[in-house]
């Protein structure tokens, strides 16, 4: 399929080895500075039309698909602008940052015969799908994740959207623990409300956004979980999701499972592309976002699957220590 990448920034570099392993065309690159087009077609190999305007990209150039690979607070824009054209969207997290983008969102997908994916791409770690798989005919009573990694000042200093509430949608939340919270409510359900804190303990003076956050999400009277996460740290450290039910306990980590305290499950070595946080589920999504265009099947995480977490996190930064129902 033609394919075009809006956003040529470090999360690109991994839609384009994606694509080039799937066998996708890469037909056009867009980003406000043409030279980052310049220097992925050279170090891709890729002889990919530049260009400096998406909205121009999507008038002039016939393609079955394209990445949204921009800041956060151009998603919901450049997504609806492409649903309107009817073009296939592959786009990063978050879909939106705010509960009326995903209201104009619906619309654009209600009136589109496009469809549109996210890469909430956690959910293709064998981890992931093993614990999902495992718990699909059990209770989850309580479930944890835990977040504790570093993003220090010229983390947030790489880009001026970052750091940023109106630019960024928030900070540790939003960016990095929207994974591990997706995660979460993709295996034990989607909670009905929250109680939350969120504050900024080492970045004071660098971002206007939370480095720290808490919330206990209460599924039903009987279950909850818990999400801890923190920017703060001098180390980024392995993310850790724990579940129960009535007769197992299990522990994710690195892609490995700890079940009842025996290791299920270990990482296969596959190369991961991109930074080692980043995981290998970008290549599994992309792989079957094109393998479900090609069939004419739904694809897993749309518009209705995605919007799940942003609802959440959405919810977890209203709450200020009360109870939040989740819209």
């Amino acid at each position: 399929m033609k394919v075009a990448i809006i956003g040529v920034g470090e999360i690109s570099k991994l839609h384009i080895n994606a694509l080039i392993q799937a066998g996708e065309q890469i037909v056009a690159l867009c980003d406000i500075i043409p030279s980052k087009c310049e220097l992925a077609n050279k170090e891709f190999s890729l002889n990919a039309k530049i260009y400096a305007d998406y909205k121009k990209m999507l008038a002039d150039e016939d393609i079955d698909a394209v990445h949204i690979c921009t800041p956060h607070y151009l998603h919901a824009e450049m997504v609806i602008n492409a649903l309107n054209k009817n073009v296939n969207i592959l786009c990063e997290k978050p879909l939106a940052i705010s509960l009326t983008e995903l209201d104009e969102i619906e619309v654009a997908v209600k009136n589109s015969t496009a469809i549109l994916g996210v890469c909430q791409q956690n959910r293709y770690n064998d981890a992931s799908r093993f614990a999902k798989t495992y718990f699909s005919d059990k209770k989850i009573t309580s479930a944890y994740g835990s977040l504790i990694w570093k993003r220090d000042a010229d983390y947030y200093n790489s880009g001026i959207w970052r750091g940023k509430k109106a630019t960024e949608g928030g900070g540790v939340m939003i960016n990095q623990a929207l994974h591990t919270l997706d995660m979460l409510q993709w295996i034990t359900g989607m909670p009905i409300s929250v109680v939350a804190t969120t504050n900024n303990h080492a970045l004071k003076n660098v971002i206007d956004v939370e480095d720290t956050a808490f919330g206990i999400f209460k599924i039903d009277d009987e279950r909850n979980f818990v999400v801890t996460a923190t920017n703060s740290a001098k180390y980024s450290f392995p993310i850790v999701l724990g579940f129960a039910s009535e007769n197992d306990v299990m522990q994710i980590t690195m892609d490995n499972v700890i079940l009842n305290g025996n290791f299920y499950v270990k990482k296969d070595g596959t190369s991961v592309i991109g930074k080692e946080v980043w995981g290998t589920g970008h290549v599994k999504l992309i792989k079957d976002f094109y393998n479900k265009l090609s069939k004419g099947e739904k694809f897993p995480i749309d518009f209705y699957e995605a919007s799940k977490v942003v609802k959440l996190i959405l919810a977890l930064y209203s709450s200020n220590g009360n109870e939040i129902f989740i819209k």
